[in-house]
């Protein structure tokens, strides 16, 4: 299973991507992944979350998860972004053995 974490916005406006995938984490790890996506429910959420107007100086999410039989990406704001991704967006962003690139201001890429 790869997840990839697309993050824009904030206030200096930076995209950053967070890409990590489970054949390269301890076994111990690589399960904990899969739980929190499938705690997530990833795979039966809309393709974008969206909840009111837009916020100055939030992040915008482009979240994509690649597994042996099929590929979710969900786009959403900071604020619409349920509990499950939130959680999954964290373990993401710090579990060992992730790889990340900083790029310029810009719009997200489409996962």
């Amino acid at each position: 299973m790869k997840v990839s974490i697309v993050r824009g916005g904030g206030l200096a406006g930076l995209v950053t991507k967070t890409v990590v995938d489970s054949d390269s984490l301890p076994a111990e790890e690589a399960e904990r992944l899969l739980a929190t996506v499938e705690g997530a429910d990833f795979f039966h959420l809309p393709r974008k979350l969206t909840t009111g107007p837009p916020q100055a100086d939030r992040f915008d999410y482009a979240v994509t998860v690649e597994d042996e039989h099929r590929e979710h990406t969900v786009q959403a704001s900071e604020q619409a972004l349920p509990e499950g991704v939130r959680e999954l967006v964290s373990y993401v962003e710090r579990v060992p053995g992730r790889e990340e690139e900083i790029g310029p201001p810009g719009d997200l890429p489409a996962g």
